[in-house]
């Protein structure tokens, strides 16, 4: 009886990982900068994502943009507002400033755009998913 009680706690703990869905999937290494422009730093805690296309999926109007996905893991995902602070600093540091934001609540998932202008009016894009304790952002210059 106690073998069988163990074995249907362990196939719930595998299923219930099995229904689990995080916003991206990141690879292993942690980004320090930005390869559309090594002059943004990224904030730690950042993790390359594998595709943009799940903040596509989002925020449509991105194709216009070369993007590239970032997901915040670890204490930095739970500092949300704190964390978005650091990334909009990195970026003004590099010379994209905001000219817009709009912000909206889509099925439990706060999704901000910032629309950037580079130091010579070029526009970028910010993106920025959060949802539960996680944390998604993306970014992309107009190509």
């Amino acid at each position: 009886m106690e073998k069988l009680k163990a074995l249907g706690l362990a196939l719930l703990l595998l299923a219930g990982g099995a229904w689990a869905q995080s916003l991206v999937e990141v690879t292993a290494v942690a980004a320090i900068a930005s390869s559309l422009d090594p002059a943004v730093r990224l904030p730690s805690g950042s993790y390359k994502a594998r595709t943009p296309e799940p903040l596509l999926q989002r925020f449509p109007e991105a194709r216009e943009y070369a993007l590239e996905a970032f997901a915040a893991k670890g204490i930095a995902s739970r500092l949300h507002a704190a964390f978005v602070q650091q990334v909009l600093t990195a970026f003004a540091a590099a010379g994209y400033f905001v000219e817009s934001q709009e912000e909206k609540v889509v099925e439990g998932e706060v999704r901000t755009k910032y629309l950037l202008k580079d130091s010579l009016g070029r526009p970028a894009l910010l993106l920025v998913v959060r949802k539960g304790e996680e944390l998604v952002y993306g970014f992309g210059k107009r190509r």
